[in-house]
């Protein structure tokens, strides 16, 4: 019977007394920020700690969905960083901080092990990337296994395979959370504390890296959990995004992106934190803050193992830019303040809209403050149903948005009508909400798919005991079924469909009006996100055996009639040679009636074609 932990709460209200600790006199932290930081954060937890109410709420939560103490204690966890820590890239608001474990606190040391890791390759079909351990280069990912054959068997990745591939650098399984019971269950606390739809992706490295994570840059707000063995962290603050404006801050050191560890300094960053977590340790990163890893300390004997869990705000468009991007996008106004447009024009609207939103004039924003008012997420609870408080935050919100975008540019924000800005904060809160059960529904679906694999394995325990040899699990079609690749494909799918409503509902409000003309937008095929032709930069989801994954195009293969495809994913990995059918167009593309469609011209007919442009804008045809 599971009993209301009192240690919870006190363990996270000795925040400030563990909130930095360092392996090198050398390193500094901002202790007058950092400090009242985490002064709040031990206020609000001594304030939960002294209510019976709120000692319980862990345990009840866990309970529910026949959960245990460590999900209890994750739940509480997540409920204290929601309460208390400042979430973003601001460097004046937010700081890195490490909560160490000891005997009286919670442990999450042990949670999830190899032997867990094990298990999982062993009884579904999951994939992997494998790091690169450069310090000087961009952070990349391969694969980690191939097909053996066309069996499914032969498809499978092994443990094997995971061990081989350790000993050239980190194994990352992204959306962990989402495939793996056990840590769907860890990410679903993290979800329902934070009221977010976050993810859980688990990191694997051997002892003896010297890189095993070279300096980078993530779009969320990351708490990490180490479970097994150890890993030495170096946090910083974030790089002068005026420096490289075409950079994305949020994935510095990531594709082709270089951020080398020599160089950090010349860009503006400082060594903010400095340690080495041990099982049970739990580390938490602002978005846009770099850091690096590796595993070659003297002692560090055992197998890395840490989960990282993603606060997706930016991912999911829940930050002030995003927001006023939509705003701007349903009242058909154009962006001159950030966009790199001059006109009302929507054939350049619509082609800026596609763009990260993240690189460009936003990083050559001479207003600090401003720039970080507009990446600032907004407020937590905003996805959550409290009918007396949903009016007052969302009016708070239009205010904060209008005052932000005034600031930014008086002109352009003068041309939205007025109920645009509640309208369009109302509409992605319904986006917010939908992606938020979706999540829930996916992560609770993996959880009971878990207790059922616990079922079976209990009624075949016999059989399995009296067996002499290890055999690699064989499942029979009812469990290939139920695989986590076909599972998690359906909410994916459910995203996508949301993610496109929500486009659409911008689109919709858009007035097509260049002053002169009044052009008619084309209706598009009704399977055009399979179908319509792509070109270098798309931004795409890539069929990687029932899983989809976001991406952009890089290279366009024509061949004969056929074409195919070479794309980049934001983590860095890199596929080639995919066929049309296995890529989804994200954006719905807007062509005007008299606009041409230059996606399947030769490059010497494009040549002739922007000429004869050229000569017509000359002579002002």
């Amino acid at each position: 019977v599971l009993r209301p932990q009192t240690s919870s709460f006190s363990r996270l209200s000795r925040l400030s007394k563990l909130c930095v600790t360092s392996s090198s006199s050398s390193v500094t932290t901002s202790s007058t920020t950092t400090t009242a930081d985490t002064s709040i954060l031990e206020k609000k937890l001594e304030e939960e700690a002294a209510s019976s109410n709120s000692k319980n709420k862990s345990i009840e939560w866990s309970e529910m969905f026949g959960l245990g103490k460590a999900e209890a204690d994750l739940y509480t966890l997540f409920c204290g960083i929601r309460e208390s820590i400042p979430l973003g890239p601001s460097s004046t608001k937010s700081k890195p901080f490490v909560l160490k474990n000891n005997p009286s606190s919670p442990n999450f040391a042990g949670y999830f092990t190899f032997e867990d890791l094990a298990k999982a390759v062993d009884e579904d079909f999951l994939d992997a990337g494998q790091g690169t351990t450069d310090s000087t280069k961009g952070w990349k990912l391969k694969t980690v296994s191939n097909p053996r054959g066309q069996s499914f068997e032969e498809a499978r990745m092994t443990l094997e395979d995971v061990e081989t591939a350790l000993e050239r650098g980190t194994v990352i399984f992204n959306s962990a959370g989402a495939h793996i019971p056990k840590l769907a269950a860890a990410t679903l606390a993290s979800v329902d504390a934070t009221a977010l739809p976050n993810a859980l992706n688990l990191y694997v490295t051997a002892a003896g890296k010297r890189t095993s994570a070279p300096p980078h840059t993530d779009k969320q707000d990351v708490v990490v959990v180490q479970t097994a063995g150890s890993k030495h962290w170096r946090v910083y603050s974030p790089p002068n995004p005026n420096l490289k404006p075409m950079a994305d801050m949020f994935a510095r050191g990531k594709g082709d992106d270089n951020l080398p560890l020599f160089s950090l300094e010349e860009v503006g960053c400082k060594v903010l934190l400095e340690t080495t977590l041990t099982a049970g340790d739990v580390l938490f990163i602002p978005a846009a803050f770099p850091h690096t890893t590796d595993t070659a300390a003297d002692g560090m004997d055992e197998t890395s193992l840490h989960l990282t869990f993603g606060l997706d705000t930016r991912i999911w468009g829940l930050d002030y830019l995003s927001l006023r991007r939509l705003v701007f996008e349903r009242a058909g106004v154009v962006d001159t303040a950030l966009s790199g447009a001059d006109s009302n024009n929507l054939a350049v609207l619509a082609t800026e809209t596609e763009q990260n939103p993240y690189q460009g004039k936003i990083n050559m924003l001479p207003n600090e403050e401003l720039r970080n008012d507009l990446l600032e997420p907004l407020p937590m609870g905003l996805l959550e149903e409290n009918e007396s408080e949903d009016e007052t935050m969302i009016d708070t919100i239009v205010q904060r948005l209008k005052r932000i975008s005034f600031a930014l540019d008086e002109t352009s924000a003068q041309k939205i009508p007025q109920e645009i800005w509640k309208e369009t904060v109302e509409r992605l809160r319904r986006h917010g909400m939908a992606l938020l059960e979706i999540h829930r529904d996916m992560y609770i679906s993996a959880v009971e798919e878990g207790q059922t694999r616990q079922e079976e394995a209990a009624m075949t325990a016999h059989i399995v005991s009296s067996s002499s040899t290890k055999r690699r699990t064989s499942l029979t079609p009812e469990q290939m079924q139920r695989l986590s690749v076909f599972r998690v494909k359906k909410y994916f799918d459910k995203i996508d469909v949301c993610n496109q409503e929500l486009q659409e509902w911008a689109n919709s409000g858009k007035k097509v009006d260049d002053g002169a003309n009044n052009k008619k937008k084309k209706s598009l095929p009704e399977n055009w996100a399979f179908e319509w032709p792509l070109k270098v930069g798309d931004k795409v989801e890539a069929d990687l055996g029932g899983a989809w994954f976001e991406a952009s195009v890089t290279n366009v293969n024509h061949s004969g009639a056929s074409s195919s495809f070479d794309v980049l994913f934001f983590d860095g990995d890199r596929e080639t040679g995919l066929e049309r059918s296995q890529l989804k167009l994200l954006t719905p593309p807007i062509i005007l009636e008299d606009e041409v469609d230059t996606s399947k011209m030769t490059k010497k007919e494009l040549k002739r074609w922007k000429k004869q442009q050229e000569k017509k804008a000359k002579h002002g045809l």
